[in-house]
């Protein structure tokens, strides 16, 4: 199976997929035909492209008779939101324009070029991360989905933490209130045997 980033390098799956995140907001879904009539693209090759797309789980197909209708699924998406990231958050002058995180990328995609072209490749993927983040800025939603699902994930993970921190809290005040009663006791029997000494 092809990962998720060479899936997503190909031009007409990308266009493919923004036909069905258009239509998401819609009837969700999009038939074959309606798809080839969008994108102006011979029938085989969007059904070659969208079989690559449903392999790694980014559009789900529905049957009706003769009929396919596929509809996005982003959540495979999250690998690349997750790797993106820190490049989008990430200062414009941190790394000097095709300096060694072009070749680094490069050395990431497993590519066997020269520098040179690492750093073509890599500004390429760069303005195609800005126009992606400039898609993201227009409509929001599949970015405000993934970091809504990380923030509602990390809220629920720090309230179990602090649950279980509190509940071990209240047993070491609960134990040191039974050491405190133990030590007045003491204290106080080792008062009354002075007492009676006297």
């Amino acid at each position: 199976m092809a990962d998720i980033f060479s899936v997503i390098a190909d031009a007409t799956r990308r266009e493919i997929l923004g036909v069905l995140l258009e239509r998401r907001s819609t009837s969700g879904e999009a038939s074959v035909s309606e798809i080839v009539e969008a994108l102006g693209v011979a029938q085989p090759t969007v059904s070659k492209h969208l079989k690559t797309l449903r392999d790694v789980g980014l559009v789900e197909v529905r049957e009706e008779g003769q009929h396919r209708y596929y509809r996005i699924d982003t959540a495979p998406l999250d690998e690349v939101d997750d790797w993106l990231m820190p490049f989008v958050f990430a200062g414009d002058d941190q790394a000097p324009e095709g300096g060694l995180g072009a070749a680094a990328f490069a050395a990431w995609a497993g590519a066997n070029v020269s520098f040179r072209s690492a750093a073509d490749q890599a500004r390429a993927a760069a303005e195609q991360a800005l126009e992606r983040a400039n898609q993201l800025v227009e409509h929001p939603a599949p970015m405000g989905e993934s970091l809504g699902r990380r923030v509602a994930d990390a809220a629920h993970e720090a309230r179990q933490r602090a649950a279980e921190l509190q509940s071990w809290l209240d047993e070491l005040q609960a134990r040191l209130d039974e050491r405190r009663g133990g030590a007045s006791r003491a204290i106080e029997s080792a008062r009354d045997r002075l007492r009676r000494k006297d």
